[in-house]
Parts: structure tokens; C-alpha cells; sequence
């Protein structure tokens, strides 16, 4: 079954739960917004930016504040705030909200802003209108709101959940990521923020999604807590064929840490938004595979059928793994995505990109399904996405918790490959088990030794082996632990290269 149509078949019933009327806007409304856009030529109808604005560093732009939230003073559980067009950011989005069914404008307010320590022209523009917006939420400091997610430039979008600070994005949609072509970046077009009753638990916001190639509709409900989830369902209709169809993308930063990446003298023991990609097959099995900064644009394809779900994981939640009072890594969210219905066949696609900055997000990972729709044929998929700082038993055997690289003085070309393997059912073993450690390095690796240690301090197996790629061929290397022939960990999956000279 092509996966356009087995994830509609799951989803059967769900328009109908969602309309209240034929009169009252639904995610019907959209889709049909959505469906009429394919067959329209496409004008993305650039804003008109003021030179002030548009030269605007990201840090100058950060001081301009909405200091007017919609909803501040109706007792409603969320309240909204909105971006001016500016640095980045020119893409104009025509916000409105939805009470009881019905469309409402936002008016635009000029006055409603604050500009901080910017000097602003006297003639700036009173219709400038919106760029983006985020929601608040009585999270961190009730009873004062505090900003939990926010949905700024092309479709991403990033969240959190208490504590946390923004890291690693999403995407409503990625198209033709590291192909020779070019990126494409869809953008949303028109939203509506559904205004909350008092008392509601989440917040319903749709979005109209347009670019050269694909058109979407998407309904986003949004709950916050300890962490956030967004629940994604999504329409997407295809102008044309693409390169490369990708669902549910996460964006994120690796630049250095732990015996990876290039720190070119950055003193800094780790800088990095997530470290681990971590994988869940229909067939049970669990890959953790570390992320890395290359010193090439390199692409990695796990191939998956009926997948349970993949993310990026912060694995390090300890100040001293960092030591950024600024940047505070260790309270960058993990993500996670949780495919509803059935995705079937398809592949989830690793991009990592050269960078030597951490202001560079140069992580993607993503779904390419098997069977692209046909151009003007409705794809319905649905997702959930989940911010955490907890794990909270989402990975159920133990896992690796440390992964180290380095290169073997003894011979040429060879690394040393350090992988640490905790919790799970490991924390409840005594050293003197058994533990059987599997490892195996394809296209041509040697293996050149290995052994397994065990730390009784902190409870983990470490595997230390000394292996030699190719020169002109990177091996994939896999290991996992075993007791008694039962496997005990997530598969450690990486991608090895050999030593430069």
C-alpha cells in the first residue's frame, strides 16, 4: 500500500472531527485553500522592507519586542505575540484568528512594539504587517506568561518545555535538502490562531503553506507542560515531482564536543544542540547513531519500514559537558517524532554540513517516503512532535550515553573508537555479568582490536576498539551489547572515517 494512501485510510474520520459546520472554519477550509494554490501561479509577493529593518542584525533584530500580547487581558490560558518583517525575515504572513468558527483580522498595530536600544526612523512604515508569532503560557513564572514556542521564517518552527531553552527547529515541510539543484524552502502563507477558552489544555493554530513546488495545509494543537507537544496533521499537495520529499524535519547545530567535530581553538569542552540521532524500527530494533560536523557535506540513509519514530537527542544534561552560562546546552530540548498512522516504507535521511561556528544550524534529519504522490494528489500524514529535557523512558534499553573518537598513533589511518553504554536493565547488572559486546565495520574495515571495561561508579559497559577504514571509503561500524544471546542496548551505528595523515 502507497503511503498516501494507508496514512489516509488511518486517518479516516479525522475532518469530520474537527468541522463543526460547513460555515465554521475547519482544516477543510485550509486544505481547500491549499488545493486551489496548486493550480495558481505562484507569486510569493515579497515585503517591501525598510532598509532599517532588513539590515538588521539577528541581535538587533532580538531587541524588538511585541509588548502588546493578543488575549493579555481575557483570562485565556495562551496569549500571542507577533514579529516584525525584518533581518531574515521577509516573508509577510497574513495572521488572523478564529473565535467559535468564525475568521477574525488582527489588526496591525505599530505602536504596539518596542524597538529597545534601536534608533528608528521617524518615517517607518505604520503597515508593516507580521512575520511570524509565538505563544505564551503561564509556564515558568505564573502567574506571568512566558514564551513556549514560536513559528518564525519558511515553516520552522521551535518549542519548549519548562526549563528549557530554544534549540534544536522543526520544519512543516524540507524539499531538496544537499541536492546539486539547490534547497527549496516552502514558507507559510496565511494562519490562524484559534482563540482558547478559559480553562482549554492546548492551543489549535492552522497554517497555509505555499512555495514553487508544493502547496499544504497543517493543524497544529499544542500543549506545554514539563515538555511541549505538537500534534501535525498536514495536506500537501505537489505543483511537480521533487528531488527529495521530506516529512517532519528537524534542524539542529553540532559543531564540537567529546572527541567529535572540528573545535578550531574553542575552548569550550562541547558546543552542540543535540548530540545523538536516535532511531525506532517497525521490527523493534533501536539505533543511536552520533551526530557529527564533517569536514564535507555528508548524507546518511537508514532505511525503515513501519518506523516507531526518530529524534535528536541531548544526551548530556550536565553544565560541565559545556560550560556555557550563556548558551546553556544542557537545557536544549531533545525531539522527537512519533509517526500517527502507519508511514510504511521510507527512509530516514541524516544531512550534516561542514560549520565552525555554533550560530550555523548545520544538522538535518528527516522521512523520505518510498512513493512520492503524483503531482496535484492530496498526501495526508499526521505526527507527533515532543520537546523534552526527560527522556521519561522513551528509549527502553539501555542506550549509548558517550561516544569518543580518536586517532591511533600505532597505525596510520586507523581511529580509536570509544562507545559507553548505559542505562536501561545495565543499571541493575553487577560487573561480573557476561556482557558479550558485538561489533562489526563494513566496506573493508579492519578491526584492529577491541575490549569491553566495565565502570562501577557510574554503571556503564565501555567498548574501546581500534579500527581501520579505507582511505577512500568511510565504514559503517555497528555495535550493541549482549547478555545470554538477549540484547541489551539500542544499536550503535556510525559512519567512519579513516585518519588524515
Amino acid at each position: 500500500m502507497k503511503l498516501a494512501s494507508a496514512i489516509l485510510l488511518s486517518l479516516t474520520g479525522w475532518a469530520f472531527s474537527i468541522a463543526a459546520s460547513a460555515d465554521d472554519f475547519n482544516m477543510q477550509t485550509v486544505e481547500s485553500k491549499a488545493q486551489a494554490l496548486v493550480d495558481a501561479h505562484y507569486n510569493p509577493k515579497p515585503l517591501p522592507i525598510p532598509s532599517f529593518l532588513k539590515n538588521l542584525s539577528p541581535e538587533q533584530y532580538s531587541q524588538i519586542q511585541d509588548t502588546t500580547p493578543l488575549w493579555q487581558n481575557e483570562n485565556t490560558p495562551f496569549q500571542a505575540q507577533f514579529y516584525l518583517p525584518g533581518s531574515w525575515f521577509h516573508q509577510p504572513e497574513v495572521i488572523r484568528e478564529v473565535i467559535n468558527g468564525k475568521v477574525r483580522p488582527i489588526p496591525f498595530n505599530l505602536g504596539d512594539f518596542s524597538f529597545g536600544h534601536l534608533k528608528v526612523p521617524a518615517d517607518l512604515p505604520s503597515d508593516l504587517g507580521y512575520a511570524g508569532f509565538r505563544l505564551l503560557a503561564p509556564l515558568n513564572t505564573p502567574p506571568n506568561y512566558n514564551e513556549f514556542i514560536s513559528f518564525l521564517g519558511a515553516t520552522y518552527f521551535r518549542a519548549v518545555g519548562k526549563h528549557a531553552v530554544y534549540g534544536t527547529s522543526a520544519r512543516g515541510l524540507g524539499i531538496d535538502t544537499a541536492q546539486p539543484s539547490g534547497e527549496i524552502f516552502p514558507y507559510f502563507k496565511e494562519i490562524w490562531l484559534e482563540k482558547p477558552q478559559a480553562g482549554a489544555q492546548d492551543m489549535v493554530v492552522y497554517a497555509l503553506m505555499d512555495s514553487p513546488v508544493a502547496t499544504g495545509a497543517y493543524r497544529f494543537t499544542i500543549q506545554t507542560g514539563d515538555s511541549t507537544t505538537v500534534q501535525v496533521q498536514a495536506t500537501i499537495y505537489l505543483r511537480k515531482p521533487v528531488q527529495v520529499l521530506e516529512l517532519a524535519p528537524l534542524t539542529s547545530m553540532y559543531w564540537h564536543g567529546h572527541g567529535r567535530g572540528i573545535t578550531a581553538g574553542d575552548w569550550h569542552p562541547a558546543q552542540h544542540d543535540s548530540s545523538d540521532l536516535v532511531m525506532a524500527n517497525g521490527n523493534g530494533e533501536w539505533l543511536t547513531r552520533p551526530i557529527d560536523n564533517p569536514l564535507q557535506i555528508q548524507t546518511t540513509t537508514y532505511n525503515m519500514d513501519h518506523p516507531v519514530g526518530f529524534g535528536l537527542i541531548q544526551e548530556d544534561r550536565d553544565f560541565s559537558a559545556y560550560q556555557g552560562i550563556e548558551t546553556q546546552y544542557q537545557r536544549r530540548p531533545s525531539v522527537w517524532v512519533q509517526p500517527v498512522g502507519d508511514w510504511g516504507k521510507g527512509q530516514v535521511r541524516l544531512v550534516e554540513l561542514p560549520t565552525n561556528n555554533r550560530d550555523m544550524d548545520n544538522i538535518d534529519v528527516f522521512w523520505v517516503p518510498d512513493q512520492e504522490p503524483a503531482p496535484k494528489t492530496p498526501l495526508h500524514f499526521a505526527y507527533n512532535l515532543r520537546f523534552f529535557l526527560d527522556n521519561h523512558g522513551l528509549i527502553p534499553l539501555a542506550h549509548p550515553v558517550g561516544t569518543y573518537l580518536g586517532d591511533d598513533p600505532k597505525t596510520a589511518g586507523a581511529r580509536t573508537v570509544v562507545i559507553d553504554f548505559g542505562g536501561g536493565a545495565l543499571t541493575k547488572l553487577p560487573g561480573n555479568m557476561p556482557i558479550k559486546a558485538h561489533l562489526a565495520a563494513e566496506n573493508g574495515a579492519q578491526i584492529l582490536s577491541q575490549k569491553l571495561e566495565w565502570e562501577a561508579k557510574d554503571h556503564f559497559w565501555r567498548v574501546i576498539a581500534v579500527i581501520h577504514p579505507q582511505t577512500a571509503s568511510p565504514s559503517n561500524v555497528r555495535c550493541y551489547l549482549t547478555l545470554d544471546k538477549q540484547v541489551m542496548t539500542n544499536t550503535w551505528t556510525y559512519l567512519l572515517h579513516a585518519a588524515k595523515e
